[in-house]
C-alpha cells in the first residue's frame, strides 16, 4: 500500500491529513491512527475507547466542561501571560484568570482537565494544595467515566426502535 496518497483523519480532532506526513501516529487494536499534533496523540493516549469507537463523524459534538481552578497567589503580568498561553491550547474556549482562581471553559472532546493543568503550570500557574487537588482528580475521574459512557453508547442509527409495520 501506498503511504504517500493514504488520507487519514485525526481521530482527535477530525482534522484531514496525510498519513505519510503526520508525525505522530499510534497502533491500537492493530489499527494505525494517525494525529496533527502531540496534543491530539496525548489526548487519543489518554482514552483510547472513546476515540477508536465506532461513531459517525458528522455525529461528534462538543462536550463543554467549565472548572474553577484554585491557584496560588501570581502577579498580574504572569496572569495576563498565562491567560493568553491557555487561550491558544487546543479545547480551551474561555479562559480568565482573576486572583487565585481560573476559570476555564473547553471541549471535553478536544482537551483533558489534565491537558489544562499541565498548561496552567507551564503558564506559571501552580495549582492550590491537596483539598483543591482531590477535588481536580474526582473532576478527572469523572470525566475519563464521562467519555467511557459515550463510547459505550451505540450509535444513533443502531439505537432507534424498531419500526412496526402493520
Amino acid at each position: 500500500m501506498n503511504l504517500h496518497n493514504l488520507q487519514s483523519t485525526d481521530p482527535v480532532c477530525l482534522t484531514k491529513l496525510n498519513a505519510a506526513m503526520a508525525s505522530h501516529q499510534l497502533t491500537y487494536r492493530n489499527v494505525t491512527y494517525h494525529f496533527c499534533s502531540a496534543h491530539c496523540h496525548e489526548r487519543f493516549s489518554d482514552n483510547p475507547v472513546f476515540f477508536s469507537a465506532p461513531r459517525r463523524i458528522d455525529e461528534q459534538h462538543p462536550i463543554p466542561k467549565h472548572h474553577r481552578l484554585r491557584i496560588a497567589s501570581v502577579p498580574q503580568a504572569i496572569r495576563e501571560e498565562a491567560g493568553i498561553r491557555l487561550n491558544e491550547v487546543r479545547g480551551v474556549s474561555r479562559v480568565f484568570i482573576g486572583d487565585g482562581y481560573a476559570d476555564i471553559d473547553y471541549d471535553l472532546r478536544l482537551v483533558s482537565l489534565n491537558q489544562v493543568e499541565a498548561a496552567m503550570k507551564d503558564a506559571g500557574l501552580p495549582p492550590k494544595g491537596w483539598l483543591h487537588g482531590l477535588r481536580r482528580s474526582l473532576w478527572s475521574f469523572v470525566e475519563h467515566n464521562e467519555l467511557e459512557n459515550l463510547a459505550s453508547q451505540p450509535s444513533p442509527c443502531c439505537s432507534r426502535p424498531p419500526i412496526r409495520v402493520r
